[in-house]
């Protein structure tokens, strides 16, 4: 899922500042996991700005803010709200706050759309509701098949592609002595899995065209 952290309040009324009316909307998908964008997190972000003499126009949580038939649908209907607002706050990542523009474009509203949430990257849960890690760094040309499952490019501090780079210590990485090196841990998983072998693979540079950004995806 997209990994979000809520921005500074004194972030976002300085985003607000020439504002009155405020349409607030948010995610009911990653962001409603992350806790940053979520219908009580809407509510409670209209609240905060009531407080700060804002004047709420409208709340409304698509199912997935980056999805465009989602948040026009969830805003159709109300349109005439959206139009006497004076700019809308999107708790949902990059993704969907550039949704929310189109969607604001395709519906013929000219207003602005601003930011509540910091967005951080790509990550996995993995401890229920407790932690969430960047486990894929989206680089385009996946390895996992000869790694264990177990991505180089995102577990060492390095992203080496062909084993450790031996500064590790007691299976620490040497940059973060917090955090196990990777390559001991894909050595062991191989090892568990009879496949060893694959480390005998060379692996050539990274293609970094594949990771170019922006990148397109044909749904066909």
């Amino acid at each position: 899922m997209i990994g979000t952290a809520r921005k500074s309040l004194e972030d976002i009324v300085s985003a607000l500042e020439k504002y009155e009316k405020i349409a607030v909307t948010g995610c009911n998908g990653c962001s409603k996991y992350c806790k940053t964008g979520g219908e009580p997190e809407v509510a409670a972000m209209a609240e905060v700005l009531r407080k700060a003499g804002k004047q709420v126009m409208l709340e409304v949580t698509p199912e997935r803010g980056c999805y465009i038939e989602h948040t026009s649908a969830a805003l159709e209907a109300r349109r005439q709200e959206l139009a006497k607002s004076d700019a809308v706050l999107v708790l949902g990542c990059g993704g969907a706050t550039q949704t929310m523009r189109q969607t604001t474009e395709q519906l013929g509203v000219t207003i602005p759309v601003k930011s509540g949430l910091d967005t951080v990257g790509h990550v996995d849960v993995v401890e229920p509701r407790s932690v969430a890690l960047e486990q894929c760094g989206e680089c385009g040309e996946c390895v996992l098949n000869d790694t264990g499952g177990i991505c180089p490019v995102t577990k060492c501090a390095k992203s080496l592609l062909n084993g450790p780079c031996g500064g590790a210590e007691d299976g620490k990485c040497e940059a973060d002595k917090d955090r196990p090196c990777a390559w001991i841990l894909i050595y062991d998983c191989l090892k568990a899995l009879g496949e060893l072998e694959s480390l005998r693979n060379y692996r050539e540079p990274k293609d970094h065209r594949k990771a170019n950004r922006p990148r397109r995806l044909i749904l066909s």
